[in-house]
């Protein structure tokens, strides 16, 4: 089962490429797949300050075995994050904080909203990243490396939060 909690994460990551892909201009005679309305240049910068900010947050040492312990709090609790999708970082950051209860689950094992939402940001996109670097070209942006560095020292604990927020 997929919870909000995987689309809040996966939501910067997945967006990514799709962002370097709005940047790209289309060669002459590709038809697009889907007639979608292409973000402006002020929400693409937007989106890349968004990303930026996340893919840099430094994650603390104990960030994984703490945040995996916050979400099966948050699961037993039956408290669902906002879906992230379209939102930038701050209103993610504002509708995760006015979700009724997840504050104070949050709170219970030390984090606010905003390291929440920044934390498994930052997780997710770099997990990601670790797992499938982005191709060449794609402007991705470089993750913190200090949290590269604890990701792949305990791959164990991030497979294990992985799989909570699944």
């Amino acid at each position: 089962m997929t919870t909000r909690l995987t689309i809040l994460a996966a939501a910067l990551a997945a967006a990514l490429p799709a962002a370097a892909m709005a940047q790209q201009p289309q060669q002459a005679g590709q038809q697009p797949a889907q007639q979608a309305r292409q973000p402006s240049p002020a929400e693409i910068a937007a989106f890349q300050r968004d990303v930026q900010t996340a893919v840099q947050y430094p994650l603390p040492a104990d960030f994984l075995p703490r945040m995996t312990a916050t979400i099966h709090a948050l699961q037993a609790a039956g408290i669902n994050p906002p879906n992230a999708q379209n939102l930038s970082l701050a209103q993610t950051i504002d509708q995760t904080a006015a979700v009724p209860g997840l504050s104070q689950v949050l709170s219970a094992h030390g984090f606010t909203a905003r390291d929440f939402v920044l934390g498994i940001s930052a997780f997710g996109i770099t997990e990601s990243m670790i797992r499938q670097p982005p191709p060449a070209g794609a402007h991705a942006p470089t993750p913190n490396p200090a949290n590269v560095a604890l990701l792949r020292a305990h791959q164990q604990e991030a497979e294990a939060l992985l799989q909570a927020m699944n």
